[in-house]
């Protein structure tokens, strides 16, 4: 005997409905086991993972190693290392350091890294950049705390391709600050807090403000010794708050109380400024919008356009609306430098940058970071930020944002590198 089935809209309309039910059924009994204790059945388990590849593999396709980014940069690998042992080794371990039994206790466990993120392991740059940006859902996986700076995503990205190499003494020196004297503060109610704190600080900026790391990691961070107090402590502010935006900063501030806060500004603010000028390489930090790479071994002709620039000759060759100007040389761009910092720009709505930023800019509101000896690479990448209006910070941070978006991306190189050069006086 034969049974007629026909599959028509309505059959399979019901058929659908009894399967939708039918799944709320089985959540609603609560006999589906969420227990992290029970794991995976083998086949849920390669259903998961295999899935969770496709999904990286396919969202990262659009992502590139940008053409400033060299992955092996010391410098690059040093600027995410201490956030790896703030951030990552309680779950991932480091070297030298195991895993808790209470990490192995989740589900999934997360995975030691030595053999998954070095170069030639499973995971493409584009991929790791995917993940540490992201996240992974269900995973205990975190996103990137802002989504808005890439250029620090990238250089997590290096410290993992270095990461296999690394022993526990060279990855102690990068990450822990093994080396930095241990910070001594008065007594206090909070003083245990401040000494815990600083020492965090300097396993980064170390306890003089300079920056840690040798030689090939120089400029690897931010000079913030020396800078005004009160503008140490809004920056601070401003990264627990979110008002600016740091996947390594806002984690590291947000942890502290506003005493707390203040007693590493007034540290830092007490720190002799830089008296050397720093490494005047031109370029963002990686992942940010791409800017000029200037040859500097050779000085450009006398005479030429812009080793004579003033504010009429640049005036001349930029349009206000240009988002390039011309060739410039490194003798030349270092020039546009002085005049943007000294002289300013009026034409493009661009004023003088030391007078605010200059000795007697700070005296009248000591808001105002100093610049000089800054490097490079760190005022371009803020200058970036807020021409893009992706950068907050303090309560003057409003009047970088009306003159970001005026600056040509060879002003600000320009810009960096000359203040790169000038020493912290």
């Amino acid at each position: 005997m034969k049974v007629r089935f026909d599959l028509n809209w309505k059959t399979a309309g019901l058929g659908a409905l009894v399967g939708v039910v039918g799944a709320l059924a089985v959540g609603w009994s609560g006999l589906v086991s969420i227990a992290a204790s029970s794991g995976h059945f083998g086949p849920v388990s390669w259903f998961l993972h295999w899935t969770m590849q496709n999904a990286v593999d396919t969202q990262s396709l659009g992502l590139d190693v940008p053409a400033d980014v060299d992955l092996s940069d010391p410098a690059l690998v040093q600027r995410a290392a201490g956030h790896f042992a703030s951030g990552c080794a309680a779950c991932h371990g480091a070297p030298g350091e195991t895993q808790s039994p209470v990490v192995h206790a989740m589900m999934p466990p997360p995975p030691r890294l030595e053999d998954r993120v070095g170069y030639g392991a499973k995971w493409k740059d584009r991929e790791l950049f995917w993940i540490v940006q992201h996240g992974v859902k269900y995973s205990g996986m975190p996103a990137w705390v802002s989504q808005g700076r890439p250029d620090e995503v990238w250089a997590m990205v290096a410290f993992l391709r270095a990461y296999p190499g690394l022993t526990p003494e060279r990855y102690g020196a990068l990450a822990l600050g093994d080396g930095e004297p241990a910070p001594t503060v008065g007594t206090g109610p909070n003083a245990e807090k401040v000494a815990t704190a600083l020492a965090d600080c300097a396993r980064c900026h170390g306890l003089d403000g300079q920056g840690v790391g040798g030689p090939a990691e120089a400029g690897a961070f931010p000079v913030i010794a020396g800078q005004p107090e009160p503008y140490l402590l809004e920056t601070l502010r401003a990264y627990a708050s979110g008002g600016r935006e740091s996947g390594i900063m806002q984690p590291a501030a947000g942890i502290h109380s506003d005493e707390v806060l203040a007693a590493l500004a007034a540290h830092y603010a007490a720190q002799p400024a830089l008296v050397r000028p720093a490494a005047a390489s031109p370029g963002t930090a990686p992942g940010l919008p791409e800017t000029p790479v200037v040859t500097a071994a050779e000085p450009g002709p006398t005479g030429s356009p812009a080793a004579i620039a003033t504010r009429d000759a640049v005036a001349a060759n930029v349009e206000p609306s240009a988002a390039h100007g011309p060739p410039y040389d490194a003798a030349g761009l270092l020039e546009l430098g002085r005049v943007l910092a000294t002289e300013g720009l009026p034409v493009r709505k661009l004023p003088a940058c030391e007078s605010c930023h200059g000795d007697e800019g700070r005296a009248r509101n000591p808001n105002y970071p100093r610049l000089a000896g800054q490097p490079a690479w760190y005022l371009s990448t803020h200058l970036q930020l807020w021409k893009h209006r992706q950068r907050g910070g303090g309560p003057y941070a409003h009047l970088m944002a009306k003159i970001a978006p005026h600056f040509t991306d060879e002003q600000i190189e320009a810009l960096a590198m000359w203040y790169a050069g000038q020493g912290g006086g």
